[in-house]
This record gives C-alpha cells, sequence and structure tokens, in this order.
C-alpha cells in the first residue's frame, strides 16, 4: 500500500550473532596451524626483503610514485605499518590474515542475509572452511586478496543496504568508498560494477536509475584498470616475456580455467602451488571441449533460468562465477602465469558463487527434509573441509616444507625444484641441493638463474673453472644477470685479473646501482689498478647506500691516508 514501509530485507533476532560466533570460532579452529607458519616463497620480496616496507618514506612511494611493482597502496600500508609493529616475526602477519579472512566470511554471511539467500549461514561456513583458501590466508604475500575482498565485500553490502531507497545516500557513498579501497588493494575486484548489474537484473528489470548508479563505479573500475596495466607493463613486462599466446589459445584457456576451478571447488584435493603449466594446442579438439561445455551451460541455464526456481538460482550463482575469474582467465597475463596459468588464490573471490549455492541447496533440502540426515551430511562436510584446511595450512610451515609438498605432487615443476635446491645450498646440503637444481635445468634449460645458482654451488666448492663455465652459460640465456656480473667479478678481483674484474663489476653497478657490495668491490678493484679517485668515490657510493659496511670504512680510511701521504 501507498505510504507503507518495506521489509526488512532480514528478520532481526535476539540471537543472530550466536551461529556467527559459531562460525568464526570453526574458522579460527581450523586455521590455527597457520599461526606458527614462517615466511614462504616471495614474502621476502613483498615483505621481509623490500626496501619500500622498511623505508620510512615507504608510504610516499606506495601512494605518490611509480617506483612500486603494482599500484596496490592500501595492501602495502597494511604491510608497512605491520613491520613496525613486529618487524621479522611472522606471527603478527598471520593472525592479521586470520583477523581479515574472519572479517570477510562475516560480511559475506551479512551480504547473503541482506539479498535473502536461503543457508547465508552455511554458504559463509563452507567459504571459511574451504582448503582452496588456505593460499591466500595462510601466505602472507596474498595479504593483497584478502584486503580486496574484504572491501569488495562491503561495496556489496553498502550498495544493497542503499537499494530500496528512492535516492542515492550515505549507503551510497560508502559503497564507492569500499570499491576504491578495494581496487586500491588488488585489481582483480575490477568486475564489481559487472557482479552489481547482476544482482539488479536478478531482482528485477535494470532503470535508468541504475545505470546512473553504476556509471561511477565502472568508471572507477577502467581508470584503476589502465593503471594497474601500466605498472604491470612498466616493472614486469619489459623486463621478460611471460607468455606468448595468441587469442585462441587464450580463448580455450579460459574455458579450461573455469572447470578447473569449479573441480577444485567442489573436490578440494591435490592443491598444490604451482599446478603444472598447460600447453594449449588449439589444433587438438579436446582443448574446444571445455570452452564448448561453458558456453553450452551457460545458455541452459539462461533458457531455463528466466522462470523462477532453482536453475534461476543455478544462474545467477554460475554467472557470478564466471564474471569473478574473468581476470584470472588468461586473457591477460600476471607474472605468475610464467609458472602456471591456474593457482587457487585465483578463485579466492568466485569461490562465494559455489558455496552461495551449495547453502540454499542445502537449505531447501533441510525445508523438505526434517529429519537428521541434513544436518547429519552438513557436519560431515564441515568435518572434511576444516581438516583439509588444517592439513593444508601445515603445508605452509616454511619454504623447504612448502616446495616439497609443491613437488610431492608436481615434481616436474622446475621452478620448485630450483627453489628447493637454493634452499638447501643455504643450509649447506649441497648434494641434496645439486640433485633438484640439476633436475631443474633439465626441465627448463633456459633458466639463466638455475645456470647461476649451479655456478653458484661449484664455486663456494673451490671448482672455479666448472663454477665459471656456469656463470657464462647463464649471461648466454640472460646478458643482464645481476648477480653473475657480480659474482664474476669478484672471482676475476679474487685472481688479479683486474681489468676483466671493473668490466663485470661496471656492469654490475650499472645494473643494480643500489647495491652497496658492488660499488665497494669495484674500489677495491680501482685501488688495486692504482686509481685511487675512483676507488675513493665507490667506497663512499658504498657507504651512502650503507653506512654500517665498516670494511669498507676501513678500506677508504686507508686509500685517504695513503694518497695523502702521497703514495698510489
Amino acid at each position: 500500500m501507498k505510504g507503507e514501509r518495506s521489509a526488512p530485507a532480514f528478520p532481526v533476532r535476539r540471537h543472530a550473532w550466536l551461529p556467527l560466533a559459531l562460525l568464526l570460532g570453526l574458522t579460527v579452529l581450523a586455521y590455527l596451524p597457520s599461526l606458527a607458519n614462517g615466511f614462504i616463497w616471495d614474502d621476502d620480496i613483498s615483505l621481509t626483503q623490500n626496501p619500500f616496507i622498511r623505508s620510512a618514506e615507504g608510504l610516499r612511494q606506495f601512494w605518490l610514485t611509480t617506483e612500486t611493482p603494482d599500484y596496490w597502496p592500501v595492501t602495502a600500508t597494511t604491510l608497512w605499518a605491520e613491520w613496525r609493529l613486529w618487524g621479522p616475526d611472522p606471527l603478527g602477519y598471520h593472525v592479521t590474515n586470520l583477523a581479515l579472512h574472519l572479517g570477510e566470511v562475516a560480511l559475506l554471511w551479512a551480504v547473503l542475509r541482506r539479498l535473502r539467500v536461503p543457508g547465508a549461514a552455511v554458504a559463509a561456513l563452507l567459504f571459511a572452511l574451504h582448503p582452496v583458501n588456505v593460499e591466500t590466508v595462510a601466505w602472507v604475500t596474498q595479504r593483497k586478496n584478502l584486503m580486496a575482498m574484504l572491501f569488495f565485500l562491503a561495496s556489496i553490502y553498502c550498495f544493497v543496504r542503499d537499494e530500496p531507497k528512492s535516492r542515492t545516500g550515505a549507503w551510497y557513498g560508502l559503497s564507492l568508498l569500499a570499491f576504491l579501497l578495494a581496487l586500491l588493494s588488488k585489481g582483480s575486484v575490477a568486475v564489481l560494477p559487472l557482479v552489481l548489474l547482476g544482482l539488479i537484473a536478478f531482482a528485477r528489470r535494470i532503470g535508468r536509475r541504475d545505470v546512473f548508479r553504476l556509471l561511477p563505479f565502472f568508471l572507477l573500475a577502467g581508470v584503476l584498470t589502465l593503471v594497474d596495466v601500466w605498472f604491470q607493463g612498466h616493472h614486469l613486462a619489459a623486463a621478460e616475456t611471460i607468455r606468448t599466446a595468441g587469442p585462441i589459445e587464450r580463448l580455450l584457456g579460459a574455458g579450461a580455467v573455469v572447470w578447473f576451478y569449479l573441480s577444485k571447488a567442489l573436490l578440494p584435493i591435490r592443491l598444490v602451488l604451482p599446478y603444472p603449466l598447460w600447453r594449449i594446442e588449439p589444433g587438438n579438439l579436446l582443448w574446444w571441449l571445455p570452452l564448448a561445455g561453458a558456453l553450452g551451460l551457460t545458455g541452459i541455464l539462461w533458457w531455463k533460468g528466466r522462470a523462477k526456481g532453482w536453475t534461476r538460482g543455478a544462474l545467477a550463482a554460475w554467472g557470478y562465477f564466471c564474471v569473478a575469474l574473468i581476470p584470472v582467465m588468461g586473457l591477460t597475463d600476471v607474472y605468475f602465469m610464467k609458472f602456471s596459468l591456474v593457482a587457487d588464490h585465483y578463485q579466492h573471490l568466485a569461490l562465494i558463487g559455489v558455496t552461495a549455492l551449495a547453502g540454499a541447496g542445502w537449505a531447501e533440502w533441510r525445508r523438505r527434509e526434517t529429519g537428521l540426515l541434513p544436518p547429519a551430511a552438513l557436519a560431515l562436510v564441515v568435518a572434511v573441509l576444516g581438516g583439509l584446511t588444517w592439513r593444508q595450512c601445515l603445508n605452509y610451515r616454511d619454504t623447504e616444507t612448502f616446495f616439497g609438498a609443491t613437488l610431492r605432487e608436481n615434481p616436474g615443476s622446475a621452478m620448485a625444484q630450483g627453489n628447493l635446491g637454493m634452499i638447501l645450498a643455504s643450509q649447506r646440503r649441497n648434494t641434496e641441493a645439486m640433485a633438484h637444481l640439476e633436475e631443474a635445468l633439465r626441465l627448463d634449460p633456459n633458466s639463466a638463474e638455475t645456470q647461476s645458482n649451479i655456478g653458484a654451488i661449484l664455486v663456494g666448492e673451490g671448482r672455479l673453472a666448472e663454477g665459471v663455465a656456469h656463470y657464462e652459460a647463464a649471461l648466454r640465456i640472460k646478458p643482464d644477470l645481476f648477480v653473475v656480473h657480480l659474482n664474476l667479478g669478484n672471482i676475476l678481483l679474487q685472481q688479479g685479473r683486474l681489468p676483466a674484474a671493473e668490466g663485470e663489476l661496471r656492469t654490475a653497478v650499472r645494473l643494480k646501482p643500489t647495491f652497496a657490495e658492488a660499488h665497494g668491490l669495484l674500489g677495491d678493484t680501482l685501488a688495486r689498478l692504482g686509481r685511487t679517485s675512483e676507488a675513493i668515490e665507490e667506497y663512499r657510493a658504498a657507504l651512502r647506500l650503507k653506512p654500517d659496511l665498516l670494511e669498507v670504512r676501513a678500506k677508504l680510511d686507508r686509500v685517504q691516508i695513503g694518497r695523502a701521504e702521497g703514495g698510489p
């Protein structure tokens, strides 16, 4: 009736917090092993050895410069702040990641209730305990996934809260702000405007007001996506080629990606990072079947889903699942696709579609079956998912454990073989290290890094000629490999081959002018060549970059005293 107030999207219950408390408690229990984990793989690049995180100027660099490899300053700001709270202690970062996961689970529950999705609590519980999410929660580097999802869900919640109003208000502004923060956390959430459009279309016919309300979201997504593409191209693509794939190959890969992620969502076993790298063959009919199947299922659901009923819900879930995967379908490249076209953390957003449909299906089953079978089945699924998540968290205990788990499922990963080899080498377990590195080189003969790492072990064992041969092989593959020029320069310096050493060390300084030790070694070379003024300049450059190099300071003093006394 006219003037009558609309009913709330979900009823307010006196004890509505109880299922949420149970949901969060079970999540904490499943993820407890992650709190004892350390750092893995590239956590050093993103955090522990990241000069921007360590720098007092880090916030300015994140927000106001193009120096960082990605423009995700919200995520970077959280890590920068935490570094000042607990430094290199991994516990604090893992606690924060788990807290963010709890936050996104609570928001997912609230969003699904607001949308009147049946079984919202069950859907949120399945998402919370799903082992596919371990890669996001237990790996500190994936903080960006958690931050982006949190603001993504907050934006949807605020947008839906604004939906019943006759005119746009504060909730709309909060939704737009949350979306901006999500984009500044990780760019894959740029699909949100399409998700909001789908939510409106599911509820009613799209009107002119809806177009105007969504326009700022599309503009934000477009602008920040272009910024992300520029950063990727400026910092990564210029350094090396990630993939060489034509449009047909990318399209076929996109079809396979959808089914791969759906299979892992429905049967989350043999989870690994990275998965084997696909070799897509357009001439093979089998590679066309996934794309044909995805298009066929979409057509059937679209035709059947026009009327109300379970097919309409299935269409919404399938549509969301596919849209959320668009940024990671391989239509464009990200650096990780050098190792694998798929990864569990890529479906963090998309998984919601699967768990929401499962929760709604369970709620319908519970409505029709009043016995103990639905609750018992749910308890069994929850126990299995929680156990798998607990076990998966143990694979992230440290880098050696992580790559060991990878190789059990994907022994053909040259990247994992090489990384595990270097970990063992750092522990002076050279025999084991060489076995992994040689296997990595067999799997990928064009890896300059593997050639360099083998060379370093051989040089460390005193087998200089063999080590130098591997260094030279590395430079034939990748002429601008800084560490090889540095190591070769050091070897030549020790052998007294000073002109050759100068050439290698000058190249090293050119490639990485902020590496203090390179300046110090070049200073040693110039001093021995009798070019005192140039040596002093290099020693001073090293000390400007790293004032605590006491040996370099002592050498500088000796050279300056020698020059003052009229010596060389």
